[in-house]
């Protein structure tokens, strides 16, 4: 999943870089969107620790 919104993020600066304004912006919009999803499932998992 990391590897997939690395990849997300690449392709944003890519449009950034050969001036497609609106791709850029709502590709790192869903990025943006995808990774606060997956840092949210993360902080919200309960950790499996036995002492």
């Amino acid at each position: 999943m990391m590897t997939l919104l690395f990849a997300l993020f690449l392709v944003a600066m890519l449009f950034a870089v050969y001036n497609k304004r609106s791709l850029a912006i709502y590709s790192f919009a869903l990025s943006l969107v995808i990774s606060i999803y997956w840092f949210s499932h993360h902080a919200n998992d309960t950790l499996a620790i036995l002492l």
